[in-house]
Order: structure tokens, then sequence, then C-alpha cells
């Protein structure tokens, strides 16, 4: 018996400004190596830069199988990335007619690649928030993931029967920012100034405030600069970074320290959005905010997230039952790009199979038309028909298994 070929797997990173590359070998162990990164300007297509990555690479044989992982506009129906400040579009039609050796290229939101981590993450990459427990199935149940980071990911994990689990993924970051009051006179003051400073600012600039100008990295910043001075910078090199606004909140500084109330306050009301329309049990939090354990602390210590999250009409005892976990890895997506390209490996030999199992099945009838033909002239037409029916559908999934 001939040794099957090993799969491999292209994964394709899209950002704003580079793409990386990496491969997946079918049993290889342990995360994918991006071994090779390009600016997205210097290339005029997206075929182009994956065709500099195998030159580089010098690859004797070319992947069987691609993940193209973008933040932008993914149209399922087209097969194509409209990916987010580059300056051509991703499409996997045109990148299998290119190489012909890839058989099947899957679009990926990026942030559904964190979504996809969940399932091999172990306990030590996580921690329990509110008093979670611990040690917990993640591939079981409906689990809504929430990433702050640069902007505001959100996704939705589904069991699936067939492959475990399914994601969904949502522009719930560009939603109307969610309602927030306080109790407290002055942190509701405080409020109003933030909201009329950012509602003012992206007015101004031709745009709609949304809930990831507030909870996000760059909402941080945000919160920060419209209680410090009333306003936000317009040029980048005069905005406060994140990180260093909560370096000065661990100095108890108390406009940063401010700046976290209310950025947990629109976290929480988000968070309590995303569970009361999903009827979900559990958050995971995950992106470059969170896995902070510092902001991890603050918004367990202070009561502004909770204060925004468990009131619901009619649901309230049931927001204080959901399980909270944030991820302690900032790059969830290297590992949801290993976890999802081992299911494209395995759905593509599970397709093999059924493929071979087709051949085998006409190879005997066509045996079987064969002996109809000599032994019973009157079954020959029929028999004719039912084999070129086997051999429409044989050639229907093999175009179906390329999309």
């Amino acid at each position: 018996m001939s040794k099957k070929k090993e799969k491999v797997v292209l994964i394709c990173d899209i950002g704003g400004t580079n793409v990386r590359f990496g491969l997946y070998r079918e049993n290889q162990e342990g995360l994918v190596a991006f071994d090779g990164k390009y600016k997205c300007a210097d290339f005029s297509s997206f075929e182009q830069v994956v065709e500099r990555y195998f030159k580089d690479r010098k690859l004797t044989s070319l992947p069987q199988l691609c993940i193209i992982g973008a933040a932008g506009d993914i149209d399922e129906i087209q097969g194509k990335i409209i990916a987010t400040n580059t300056p051509w579009i991703a499409d996997t039609k045109k990148l299998m007619q290119t190489f012909p050796s890839i058989k099947q290229a899957q679009l990926v939101n990026d942030f559904a690649l964190q979504g996809w981590a969940l399932a091999e993450m172990t306990s030590n990459q996580y921690q329990p928030i509110f008093n979670a427990p611990k040690d917990v199935d993640l591939t079981r149940g409906k689990i809504v993931v929430i990433g702050p980071g640069t902007g505001l990911g959100t996704c939705l994990i589904m069991p699936n029967a067939i492959s475990g689990q399914s994601i969904y993924t949502s522009e719930a970051g560009h939603s109307t920012i969610p309602y927030v009051s306080f109790e407290n006179e002055q942190d509701q003051k405080l409020n109003e100034q933030v909201l009329d400073v950012i509602v003012s600012h992206y007015q101004n600039h031709g745009a709609k405030a949304i809930t990831e100008h507030l909870v996000s990295g760059t909402g941080i910043v945000n919160i920060y600069h419209s209680l410090k001075d009333g306003k936000i910078p317009t040029d980048k090199k005069d905005k406060m970074p994140s990180e260093k606004i909560e370096k000065l909140a661990q100095e108890s500084d108390k406009t940063a320290l401010k700046t976290f109330d209310i950025f947990n306050a629109y976290l929480g009301a988000h968070a309590g959005t995303m569970v009361a329309t999903t009827k979900t049990q559990t958050i995971f939090f995950c992106g470059g905010v969170m896995a902070s354990s510092w902001i991890r602390s603050y918004l367990e210590r202070t009561p502004y997230f909770k204060e925004q999250f468990i009131p619901r009409s009619g649901l309230t005892e049931a927001m204080k039952k959901v399980h909270i976990y944030a991820s302690t890895d900032r790059d969830m997506s290297t590992l949801g790009a290993v976890v999802y390209a081992k299911q494209m490996i395995e759905n593509q030999r599970y397709q093999e199979k059924r493929l071979q199992a087709d051949q085998d099945m006409l190879r005997l009838l066509s045996s079987l038309q064969q002996f109809i033909n000599h032994n019973c002239p009157a079954a020959k037409e029929p028999m004719k028909k039912v084999v070129a029916e086997v051999k429409k559908l044989q050639k229907r999934e093999t175009g179906r298994n390329r999309e």
C-alpha cells in the first residue's frame, strides 16, 4: 500500500500593513512558525505575494490547503476578502487557479481564529474571572468571545455535532454605543463628558461613534483624552498609548484610573448585551487589553463592570450565573490557525475517502453493466442511466470540494 502524502496547509495572516505566511504540516506538533513577512504595499496582488513566499522558501512541493485570515469584509459566496487597508483583494478562486496544487482555500475572519483557539487551550492559558469554575471544557456549550484589542472583535461559538464547534463572526464592535449610567453623580457627569467628546470627535470626521470607540485599546485612549483634555487629539503622535495609560493607572493616577472605570462599565454593558441576545452562559475575553493581569484584577475588584453587566429586565438572575474567563495570551490567533488547519486536513481526508468509495462503486457498477450487457439485454438501458447518474454525482462532488 502506498504511503499517503502528507497534507500541508498554507496559513496567511493579512494585516493592514504586513502579510505573514507559515506552513502547517499534517503530523506537526506545536504552533505555526510564521517564517515569511512582507509589506502589502510592495505587491500588486495577493497571488504575487504568495508566489514570492513560495520562492523564498524554495518549496519543492506546494501546499494542498490554504487558510486566509484577514481583518476585512468577507464575501463567502464569491470567496473573497476585501482586506482592510490593503491594495488588493484576497480571492480564493483566483488563488487556486494560479496555484493548482491548492485544492481548497478557506477565508477566515481574523477574529474567528481567536475563537478556534479555545478548542485546544489549556487551563494555564486563561484565567477565571469572578470565581468562575476552573478547568472547564471550552468545547461544550455556547460561548461568546469578546476581544478588546486595537479594535473590538466579537464572535459566537456554537456546538456542532459533526465538527465539534462552529464559529460565527460578527461586527458587533460597530454596534451603537450601549447605554451606561452611574448612580454616583460625579461618575455620571464624567461619563456624559466622555460621550460628548467622543461622539463630537467622530461626527467631525464624518463618522458615527460606535462601541469600538470605547471598548478597545483605542477606546481607552479616547476615554483618557476626553477626561484629561476635553478632546481627542487628531494627530497620532499626540495620543497617549493605552499601555502608558495602564502604567499611570498602576501608579494611582486619578484620570487613568477613572479611564478604566468607564472602560469597564462599557465593556460590561457590551458583554451583557452579547450574552442576553445570544443566550449564552459563558464569556471568554481575549485580545491585548484583557491579557493584562492588572486590567483583569482591576475589573474584578471594582464594581463598574458588574453594575452594567448584570441588571437586565427579566434576565438579572441568569446574568449572575454567567461564567467569565480571560485569556492570558495576547495572541491566540496562531493557536486558532493550527486548530483550523487540523480540521481542514481532517475534512480533506474524509472527502478523499468518500471520493475513493464513489470510484470503487463506479468500478463495480461498470463491471455489473458489462455483465448485464451480455446476459440481460432488457436491463441494458436502465443500467446505462444509473452509471451516467453516478458519474454526474461524482463530478459534482469533486467540483464542490474545490470551492
